[in-house]
């Protein structure tokens, strides 16, 4: 089986006391510096004369024995009735067998054929017939080719069933491979075992999964990915925040865009493309590491070519340490990051030097190219805030690991012109400046990236690890205007109540003061060292149901009387939106939306139901981005 991490870090576990003792002062000279530099520069002084790290740490490898060891555990969960989940773990399974395939191994091939079984009894027959491709091409055994091309055209026959050109080819070519087959099973045969599995064809599954597509029917000419209800503009200085271009309705998507950059995590992993984080159950994997999956040979080649060649040893490094949940994700973005960065722009000089010019600028507003102002360019990731070295962010440990990392990069990688020995990059003169790089990058994502989960709200569940540029465009508050949600590989931003034209547009990463306490709100707030300075917490607004009633407030009988019947109807909707049926919501999302514009009409204080309503646009979104289960 593979090595996987195990949770926690710490890079001097092992050490005698005296050399405790020696950390322990280097700690403190640590924390009395007060840049990147400086603070990197201490820890890669000190391990040049301290033997705190070891070059053989084990990498996790491909290797027979653990694709050997997950095709039978496939094999168990495939043939396990009493588990419902036997497809799904079987799957899992088989693609584990996949990735820890060698390349050029036979289990590469035997991986693809099982798993290409399980694929077509899940009716999954396009995925199916990729497998069954890719096993043959890979050395799949001559003796059992008939049954593989047996199902190869059933697959065909369930995709095309007026069509029999490809069905009479495989065909053929199982005809052809039956004496292999009958050396070791002479009474086969191959009609009575084509029509038994004839009359046992289901119709192909449906794949697709998704269930709401986000769309911007209007898109700005100035902002990437905006909808022209939105513009930019510049106030107090370098401060830049979106506001209304026009008046906004709820359930009006403003933006719609790929994150900066995303990534699936650990236990993902299987059945998430690591370049494009879309849900595969037919994943190809890299050639090099066991740990990544991608959903297509496009992908695979595109993620090579712009990062993974670099990332690549790296990851298989860092998949054995021992690291908390949220510091694996939160490095191995980095990691990702920072090699799409340094393939882009020529290497590490090039890289230092675009972002001195950069923060050299004077206008330290985010930066337009050609005219268009784009978040999601390298550019702008350098006008992030971040963690300073003097935060309580920028830890001993992390520096170590930060450390680490560079040596990683140049005993793995060509970062350095060509892999070095332990000795050249201790006194390579880059080293240092991709070490400062690195610990960058990761107190930019440190502070800027979330995490969502699958049905794309922000809870401790964690499925992709998301650098969503865009929100720090928006001003921080407990009364927000809108939400993100993910819906497949993008981010997309909808008005959960009317915005009015000319207002800075509002969204709150520490929760909504209708929902989430006074406490709780500055507690996240003073985890990024940011006083929360809304109107919602200078006035200690209560929660939702704390709130006067809308029949406490001084409305005309004729209005009382419209929400009185949109509150009775809305009653109904929340039951629905409980029940989770993406069917039904999707027919009367309009209406709640026309409802929440309705109730915002009349109602312009805090109130304890026009609350309620961005509270169940919220869930409508939570649903509807979720994708549906493809088995």
């Amino acid at each position: 089986m593979g090595n996987e991490p195990t949770g926690g870090y710490s890079e001097f576990e092992m050490l005698d006391v005296p050399f405790k003792e020696s950390i322990e002062d280097l700690e403190k000279q640590f924390l009395r510096t007060k840049t990147f530099d400086n603070r990197f520069g201490i820890i890669w002084n000190f391990m040049m004369t301290a033997p705190i790290y070891d070059p053989k740490h084990p990498k996790v490898n491909k290797t027979v024995a653990d694709s050997i060891s997950w095709r039978k555990i496939g094999n168990k969960e495939y043939t396990n009735l009493k588990n419902e989940d036997n497809i799904s773990k079987s799957i899992e399974a088989y693609t584990k067998s996949i990735a820890y395939a060698p390349i050029g191994s036979s289990e590469l091939s035997l991986a693809y054929a099982n798993r290409s079984a399980v694929l077509f009894k899940a009716r999954l027959y396009e995925d199916c017939l990729l497998d069954i491709e890719r096993s043959l091409k890979t050395g799949y055994p001559d003796r059992l080719k008939t049954k593989l091309h047996i199902r190869q055209a059933l697959c065909f026959k369930a995709l095309k069933p007026s069509s029999h050109i490809e069905t009479g080819i495989s065909i053929a070519s199982a005809i052809q491979w039956l004496p292999n087959l009958k050396q070791n099973n002479p009474n086969y045969n191959i009609k009575d075992e084509y029509l038994k599995m004839m009359n046992q064809l289901e119709k192909p599954r449906d794949t697709n999964t998704a269930k709401f597509k986000p769309t911007i029917k209007n898109k700005s000419s100035i902002i990437a990915g905006g909808s022209d209800a939105i513009k930019l503009i510049k106030s107090n200085g370098n401060n830049q925040h979106i506001v209304a271009a026009r008046s906004i309705k709820s359930g009006e998507f403003i933006y719609i865009n790929k994150p900066f950059e995303m990534i699936t995590c650990h236990d993902k992993r299987n059945n998430t493309c690591w370049h494009c984080c879309r849900q595969t159950l037919a994943g190809i994997p890299c050639d090099n590491c066991p740990s990544i999956v991608f959903c297509s040979q496009k992908c695979k080649d595109i993620a090579w070519n712009e990062y993974h060649d670099l990332e690549c040893p790296i990851l298989s490094y860092a998949m054995n340490l021992e690291l908390c949940v949220e510091e694996e994700w939160q490095f191995q973005l980095t990691i990702k990051i920072l090699s799409k960065a340094l393939k882009a722009t020529g290497g590490i000089d090039a890289l230092k030097k675009k972002i001195n010019d950069v923060d050299s600028k004077k206008d330290k507003s985010m930066i337009y190219t050609d005219g268009i102002f784009d978040v999601n360019t390298i550019d702008n990731f350098h006008r992030l805030d971040y963690s300073q070295p003097t935060s309580d962010e920028c830890l001993f440990p992390r520096v170590v690991r930060t450390a680490s990392i560079v040596l990683m990069f140049g005993l793995e990688t060509n970062i350095f012109g060509r892999k070095m020995e332990l000795a050249e990059i201790y006194s390579n003169k880059q080293s240092p400046v991709l070490g400062g790089l690195i610990l960058r990058y990761f107190m930019t994502v440190q502070h800027n990236a979330t995490f969502c989960d699958t049905d794309g709200s922000k809870k401790v569940t964690l499925t992709h690890g998301v650098m969503f540029s865009f929100e720090n465009m928006l001003v921080q508050n407990c009364d927000p205007h809108v939400n993100w949600y993910g819906y497949e590989s993008n981010i997309a931003v909808v008005a959960e109540r009317p915005i009015k034209k000319g207002e800075k547009i509002r969204i709150s990463t520490a929760g909504r003061y209708q929902d989430v306490s006074l406490s709780e709100r500055r507690m996240s707030f003073a985890s990024l060292n940011l006083p929360c300075k809304c109107l919602a917490c200078v006035r200690e607004l209560p929660l939702m149901m704390n709130l006067p009633s809308y029949k406490s407030l001084k409305l005309s009988n004729q209005v009382e009387r419209e929400l009185d019947r949109i509150m009775i109807k809305s009653a109904g909707y929340s039951e629905l939106i409980a029940e989770g049926d993406a069917e039904k919501l999707l027919k009367i999302k309009d209406t709640l939306y026309k409802m929440t514009d309705k109730f915002y009409q009349h109602v312009t204080v805090p109130c304890r139901e026009a609350s309620f309503f961005p509270l169940m646009i919220g869930m409508v979104h939570q649903v509807l981005s979720t994708p549906r289960c493809i088995i």
